[in-house]
C-alpha cells in the first residue's frame, strides 16, 4: 500500500495498474480481493487479478509453489497490460531474510547477494524501488499517510523459514550486533557483485567452447581444460540458461564427471526437463522424451525429380533442395530426372564417395569422421537411385558417377526445418565440395 500510495503520487493513477494475485490459501482470500479493488477504485487506479491454480499437495514445498505461480501469474499479467514494467514492494528486511535463508540452504555468492534492486527477466523489468528502505519506515510512513493494510497471517507461521528468522532469529542477532541489518545489506551487495563478475566469466567460457544463441551445444574439451571453479562456474551458468534448478554439489560433480572428464566415447546425464548427451568432444542437449530415431526412424519416401528447387520431405522434418551446380559430385539433371528415387534411413554399411578420384568409404565411418552422433544417424536421410547411393545429408553427394560434360547437373542437400534440431549440427555446407 505504501509503493501504490507512492507511486500514485509520483506518477499519477492512469499510468499504473494494481494487481492482486488469490492464492487461495486462506479462508477470507475472497475478502482480500474485494478489499484491494475497493483500493485501488479510491485511488483511481485500474485493477486487475488472478487467481492460482490448485495449492500443492503435501509434502511438496508450499512457499516455492506460491512464490513461482505468483511471479507467473504477474508476468502474464504484465504482457497482457503491455506495463513497462513489474514493481513489488520487497523492503530492506525482505532483504536480510533472503541472505539469511539463502546462507542456511548453502548457496553460493550469487544467491547470497539476495534480491537485485532492478533486473531485466524474460517477461521485462522487475523493480524493487523499496529495497533500501527498512519495514520500520515503512510502518511509519504508513501511519502518517492515513493508509490502512492487511496481514497474512502466514506471515507469522513460524512453520515456515522466513516467519521463523524474522519473528525470533534476527531480533536476536540484531539485540547482539549493532547495525546488523545495515552489515548484511552492505554485504549482500558486494556478494552480488561477486556474483555478477562470476556470471560474465561463465559466459564467456561458455562462448569459448561454442555455446551459441540456441544454447544447444558446446565443445567439452574447452570446458574440461579450465580450472575447476571456472568449470564448475560455466556448468551452472549453462543450466540457468537454460531455465534448470541449479545442481546440488553432489549433481554437478556427477555431470562434469561423465559429460566433460568420462573417457567413454558417449555419455548421458538427465535433467528434466532436458538431457544432455555426449559424442567424443560434443555436448548436446534435447528434450527428455525426444524421438528415439534408431528404434523409430522416419518412414522410406519414393519420388521422383521433375526439375523442382524443393521436394518437402514433412516425415524427415526438413526439405531436399536441388541446385545447379558445376562442383565436383553434382550429376547430371537429366539422368536425376529419369530415375526413380527414394529417401530412407542409410543403413551403416552403405559406401559413398565423397570426392572424386579418392577411395569409396562406409557412411558409418564418415558418419563417424564428421562427429554425427550414433543415435542422430538413422535420422539422416539418404537418396538412393536404385541400389546407388547418391546423396547422404550431414556427408554429401557420391562422386562415383561421371558427370555429362555436355548436360546442366545439380546438388542435392538436405537440412531440418527446425534450427534447434539436434541435427543441424555438423551439416555439409549448401555448396561442399
Amino acid at each position: 500500500m505504501v509503493l501504490l500510495d507512492a507511486l500514485v503520487r509520483l506518477r499519477g493513477a492512469a499510468q499504473l495498474v494494481a494487481w492482486h494475485v488469490h492464492h487461495g490459501l486462506q479462508p477470507q482470500a475472497d475478502r482480500w480481493l474485494a478489499w484491494c479493488e475497493r483500493e485501488a477504485a479510491r485511488l483511481r487506479v485500474r485493477f486487475g487479478h488472478a487467481r492460482l491454480g490448485p495449492a500443492p499437495t503435501a509434502g511438496e514445498n508450499l512457499e516455492a509453489w506460491a512464490r513461482d505461480a505468483r511471479y507467473a501469474a504477474l508476468w502474464r499479467a504484465v504482457a497482457d497490460c503491455g506495463a513497462a514494467a513489474l514493481l513489488t514492494a520487497h523492503h530492506a528486511d525482505d532483504q536480510v531474510e533472503t541472505v539469511f535463508m539463502r546462507l542456511a540452504r548453502g548457496s553460493g555468492p550469487e544467491a547470497l547477494g539476495g534480491m537485485a534492486p532492478a533486473e531485466h527477466r524474460a517477461g521485462g523489468w522487475l523493480l524493487r524501488p523499496m529495497l533500501g528502505v527498512g519495514r520500520d519506515l515503512i510502518d511509519a510512513c504508513a501511519r502518517e499517510r492515513g493508509l490502512a493494510w492487511i496481514d497474512d497471517p502466514m506471515n507469522a507461521d513460524e512453520a515456515f523459514l522466513r516467519a521463523t528468522l524474522r519473528a525470533r532469529v534476527l531480533p536476536a542477532l540484531a539485540a547482539a550486533v549493532p547495525g546488523l541489518r545495515e552489515n548484511v545489506l552492505r554485504s549482500a551487495a558486494l556478494l552480488r557483485e561477486t556474483g555478477d563478475a562470476l556470471r560474465a566469466a561463465a559466459e564467456a567460457d561458455l562462448a569459448a567452447a561454442g555455446l551459441a544463441a540456441d544454447l544447444r551445444a558446446i565443445d567439452r574439451c574447452t570446458l574440461a581444460a579450465l580450472p575447476p571453479f571456472r568449470r564448475n562456474e560455466a556448468v551452472r551458468e549453462w543450466f540457468r540458461l537454460l531455465c534448470l534448478p541449479m545442481p546440488t554439489q553432489a549433481r554437478l560433480a556427477q555431470w562434469v564427471a561423465q559429460m566433460l572428464l568420462g573417457g567413454s566415447a558417449s555419455a548421458s546425464v538427465e535433467a528434466p526437463p532436458w538431457r544432455f548427451r555426449r559424442y567424443r568432444d560434443r555436448i548436446s542437449v534435447e528434450r527428455c522424451g525426444a524421438r528415439d530415431w534408431r528404434r523409430d526412424p522416419p518412414p522410406p519416401v519414393a519420388l521422383r525429380w521433375r526439375g523442382e528447387a524443393a521436394i518437402e520431405l514433412p516425415g524427415w522434418g526438413g526439405r531436399l533442395t536441388v541446385r545447379p551446380s558445376t562442383e565436383p559430385g553434382a550429376v547430371d539433371a537429366a539422368w536425376l530426372a529419369s530415375q526413380p528415387l527414394e529417401v530412407r534411413s542409410p543403413p551403416a554399411g552403405a559406401r559413398l564417395r565423397p570426392r572424386r578420384g579418392g577411395p569409396s568409404r562406409t557412411l558409418k565411418n564418415l558418419y563417424q569422421e564428421r562427429g554425427v552422433a550414433p543415435w542422430l544417424r538413422a535420422a539422416m536421410p539418404a537418396v538412393f537411385a536404385g541400389e546407388r547411393l547418391v546423396y547422404a545429408a550431414g556427408v554429401g553427394m557420391d562422386a562415383s558417377g561421371e558427370p555429362d560434360p555436355d548436360g546442366p547437373r545439380v546438388r542435392l542437400h538436405w537440412r531440418p526445418d527446425d534450427p534447434e534440431d539436434p541435427r543441424s549440427a555438423g551439416f555439409e555446407p549448401a555448396a561442399a565440395v
